[in-house]
């Protein structure tokens, strides 16, 4: 069979089976028929709207990855870069992003799509574009992974399936996906970040309280500062190595823990912590000289007066804690 025959019988098979499922729906064989077009999707466009200067911003486009930045006139501007093209069968058309002004902000959104479709030949990239004033506060229910730079009102974004940046944000800062997190040049009281399947990194970050959490995948932080009058950081990986560098104000309580994976940890000369490390199964070693060569170790080192606790653990690998202030020798 030649390969024009090939790709023939594919394409009738699929329509086929576009046209079984459109008849199961309940359209029969005129709904079939009327179902199949051919789509060049546009975006309708957004005119710009007047909300203030520290307007709350709801977004909620589950197919679209979401980028935020800061607009240059003070207004909210939304743009539609939504592109689709090909051969598509579908019983509805793809739906448009809905913008409206609310009694505090703006709320953009677009309907789930709830259609039976299939696209042979297609093109799509499904994205939005929103600049607001940089004191708004930015909630996504729901997106494709986002790109959020320069808001200080604080954020919160809930990404169901694409990887998540972060930077230049000031506030409180919540961030969860299932795919990788960054976290650059974040400043507030607090910055929460979770990911189901991917790794976190997280560089020049200044915070009274930090969680950081993956399922799977590794962390990495440098630069990391955790200070204020009753300081906690939370940093844990399922399945995943850690390295991390940074300052742990005094009186506070932190964990840095992974339950398979080796820790590294370097902190200034002058912390002031008690840390209780200890592997199920690895060595300890604090600024390279082994303090336990068993399989299973535990070990408590008492940097200054100790008024901070924390807790450096893994389950199957080793611990490395630096705390003679060298950064870049080991490898940070």
């Amino acid at each position: 069979m030649s390969r024009v025959s090939v790709v023939a019988t594919l394409v009738a098979a699929e329509l086929l089976i576009v046209g079984m499922a459109v008849y199961a729906l309940g359209g029969g064989p005129a709904a079939f028929a009327g179902s199949q077009h051919h789509v060049d999707f546009a975006a309708a466009p957004v005119e710009p709207l007047a909300a203030g200067e520290t307007p709350q911003v709801a977004i909620d486009d589950a197919a679209s990855r979401v980028s935020v930045g800061v607009s240059n006139d003070g207004l909210v501007h939304v743009r539609d870069l939504t592109q689709m093209r090909g051969a598509i069968f579908s019983t509805s058309s793809y739906p448009q992003l809905r913008v409206t002004r609310t009694a505090d902000g703006v709320r953009i959104e677009r309907s789930a799509r709830r259609h039976f479709s299939v696209e042979l030949f297609d093109f799509s990239a499904e994205a939005i574009q929103v600049d607001v004033p940089s004191g708004s506060h930015v909630q996504i229910a729901h997106c494709s992974g986002a790109d959020v730079k320069g808001i200080t009102g604080g954020v919160n974004v809930q990404s169901q399936d694409g990887h998540v940046n972060l930077s230049d944000l000031r506030g409180t800062v919540n961030a969860s996906s299932d795919g990788y997190l960054t976290a650059t040049n974040v400043r507030g009281d607090r910055l929460a970040m979770e990911s189901s399947d991917g790794h976190l990194t997280l560089a020049d970050v200044s915070v009274g309280s930090l969680v950081a959490r993956t399922h799977e995948g590794r962390i990495e932080a440098n630069h990391l500062t955790i200070a204020g009058a009753r300081p906690d950081a939370t940093l844990h990986s399922d399945d995943g190595s850690l390295r991390v560098a940074g300052t742990f104000g005094p009186n506070g309580s932190y964990e840095v823990s992974t339950d398979d994976g080796s820790v590294n940890l370097r902190v200034p000369q002058d912390s002031d912590l008690a840390i209780d490390a200890s592997t199920g199964n690895g060595r300890i070693d604090v600024d390279g000289s082994s303090l336990a060569r068993d399989d299973s170790a535990r070990q408590t080192v008492r940097l200054g007066a100790g008024s901070g606790t924390m807790k450096l653990a893994t389950s199957d690998g080793s611990i490395h804690l630096y705390t003679n202030g060298d950064f870049q020798s080991h490898g940070f």
